[in-house]
């Protein structure tokens, strides 16, 4: 959304990004575990060795050829706060609950400004089914971005 800057944001302002791009994914998350793990929520045991793939998508880097850094950074702050998140789920559902759960985010968009690749994230979709994508390390995909 078009904001000025986040330090000047009321509260209302804020927490309205915040659910929006921190709280509404964690919850889609919860309830896709739920689905994943029925009466998990009661008895954590149930995870041991449940599968599934949860990703989540976005926020995507601002689009255009005159897209300021201070745009590019108030993303960045909600892309900053999904990755440890998304580090923290994974680390619970393997270490703790011994689940085979994974969670991955994928960060549509280029620091050029450039639009996001449908296809990429169509072939990051394709992977993170796979058995590969479970056993690995990286959680946080910026599809856009050259390697």
């Amino acid at each position: 959304p078009e904001i000025g800057k986040l330090t000047e944001l009321n509260r209302t302002g804020w927490e309205e990004l915040v659910a929006k791009f921190i709280s509404t994914p964690a919850t889609v998350a919860q309830r896709t575990l739920e689905h994943f793990v029925p009466g998990g929520d009661k008895d954590p045991r149930l995870y041991k060795d449940a599968t599934g793939a949860i990703m989540i998508v976005g926020p995507d880097l601002p689009i255009g050829r005159k897209v300021t850094g201070t745009q590019r950074a108030q993303v960045e702050v909600f892309r900053g706060a999904l990755r440890p998140f998304t580090t923290t789920v994974n680390q619970e559902l393997s270490d703790v609950l011994k689940s085979k759960i994974r969670m991955f985010t994928i960060f549509p968009g280029s620091v050029t400004g450039s639009e996001p690749n449908n296809q990429k994230i169509a072939e990051a979709f394709n992977f993170l089914v796979t058995e590969n994508a479970l056993t690995s390390a990286e959680v946080v995909f910026c599809v856009d971005e050259t390697r």
